[in-house]
């Protein structure tokens, strides 16, 4: 069970002014044109998508998902019943108050212009015209959901599952504490936000999710001696759940730890007595997961190449990645931060302390947390769709992950849109980028890769490699 839907999104271009009148929170369905949701998508699984002469690669499903449960957790998603009432919907239909432009004409022209700036795709199924991953919880109020990060557009597709790229997490918390201020000038209900955040957006798509949470985790232990910031990361794909026996960037949770994935809800307003109400249900939602499958590659590939790439991965790669042919596995392999060498930051700030803050809590009690100091080596199925890479998303390109001397020291996305995918280097075609800092929207759009949390070094394993060897790997890739 997937989602895979063409969606048209262009940059409405805004003209600067300000001072006109709110527009009334009139919903119109941005989402009925972009397709309706598949409930089958039997044939997106782990399978070769490029030539039936390269040869199928897959994983051996671990954890086999309840099919009754699955349609339970997918209605959670498109009715639009995750998260608290975080901000009014006038409010969240009038941010370009503080945009400091003129209003957008058309509600589709808001929304449009709402999913540029705050880096979100177009909802596949009815959602009020709200962008992917916010959604109206009643009459009044709207919240933000978990398809603000684990949804995205990849190469001219909304896709459910993918870890969404370009979301800016702080400026969109920014643009409503600052409404918040202004809010009664324009006649908006008043409202205050739950909480502040600074620095959780160090690039668009690289938030600290993990922060945010261990921040609102500790309110229940305020004077826990525990790290609340974690650098900044993006989020895995959902699709590779089903192949794990433990989750995160560091392989600290194990598999089924619904509650751990409900913590960050706590951001979107939602009480801890209404989380536990919904823990049945968050069990449904796991189960959802579990039935989502990585969009196929949609370019041509080379069958004689892929097969050599698949015996040099064997050697060079399959010991921490996996197996992906024959009889197939995954290791599970936690690596030592010092071994990998990429940004120390996530690795070294969820330690002991954290883990024991978290299992002594009703999150961590039916699934504790460890500390392991490294990273988990992730699952590849679909990895062409989840670019750019590295836990932080420092590298745009598989190319890049490979060979470590074509990294940019900072980097600007082209787009999102088929043609804004680099087919041969697997991944997003940039341009380098300026050093212009982190503190605004516009900056962030930048990758700084010299900026705490960004690093793009390590993961030096495929520079020993030659490069015809290093242009097969990525053929053999592209078939995942």
């Amino acid at each position: 069970m997937g989602f895979a839907f063409r969606v048209q999104c262009t940059l409405l271009l805004l003209v600067t002014g300000c001072g006109a009148t709110p527009f009334p929170d009139a919903g119109i369905d941005a989402g009925a044109d972009a397709g309706s949701v598949d409930a089958g998508d039997s044939d997106a699984g782990d399978s070769d998508a490029g030539s039936a002469d390269a040869g199928t690669v897959g994983l051996p499903v671990r954890h086999l998902a309840d099919a009754g449960a699955a349609a339970r957790g997918e209605a959670l998603f498109t009715g639009g019943k995750l998260g608290g009432r975080l901000v009014p919907r006038l409010a969240m239909r009038n941010l370009w108050v503080v945009w400091q432009v003129a209003p957008p004409a058309t509600d589709a022209a808001y929304w449009e212009a709402f999913r540029a700036r705050y880096g979100l795709a177009v909802a596949p199924f009815s959602n009020e015209g709200y962008p992917l991953g916010v959604h109206g919880v009643d009459a009044m109020w709207a919240t933000i959901d978990c398809l603000a990060c684990h949804a995205a557009n990849v190469a001219g597709e909304v896709v459910i599952g993918a870890g969404n790229s370009e979301f800016d997490l702080q400026g969109l918390f920014d643009d409503l504490a600052a409404l918040a201020v202004v809010a009664p000038m324009y006649g908006f209900p008043a409202y205050t936000l739950p909480f502040t955040l600074t620095n959780r957006t160090g690039a668009a798509g690289s938030n600290d999710a993990m922060g945010l949470g261990m921040t609102l985790a500790k309110r229940a232990a305020p004077g826990a001696a525990i790290n609340t910031e974690y650098g900044f990361q993006r989020p895995p794909a959902w699709w590779s759940l089903k192949h794990k026996g433990v989750h995160y960037t560091d392989g600290s949770g194990e598999a089924g730890a619904t509650r751990l994935m409900m913590a960050t809800l706590l951001a979107s307003s939602m009480t801890l007595a209404e989380l536990q109400a919904q823990d049945a249900a968050f069990a449904d939602v796991y189960q959802y997961l579990l039935t989502l499958n990585p969009p196929r590659w949609p370019f041509a590939v080379d069958p004689v190449l892929v097969a050599k790439g698949r015996a040099v991965f064997s050697t060079a790669c399959a010991s921490c990645h996996g197996v992906y042919q024959g009889a197939g596995s995954f290791p599970d392999r936690v690596v030592p931060r010092a071994e990998v060498g990429t940004d120390p930051i996530r690795a070294e700030r969820f330690g002991a302390a954290e883990a024991a803050l978290i299992n002594a809590s009703w999150f961590g009690a039916d699934h504790p947390m460890r500390a392991t100091g490294g990273y988990l080596a992730p699952v590849l199925t679909g990895v062409w769709a989840n670019a750019p890479y590295f836990h932080n998303g420092s590298v745009p390109t598989l190319e890049a992950v490979l060979d470590s001397s074509k990294r940019l020291v900072r980097w600007r996305r082209v787009g999102h849109e088929k043609t804004d995918y680099d087919a041969d280097a697997v991944g997003w075609k940039v341009t380098p980028g300026p050093a212009v800092g982190q503190a605004t929207i516009e900056a962030r759009r930048t990758f700084d890769s010299m900026a705490a949390g960004l690093s793009n070094a390590g993961h030096l394993y495929g520079d020993p490699l030659t490069a015809e060897d290093r242009r097969a790997v990525l053929e053999y890739l592209k078939t995942m």
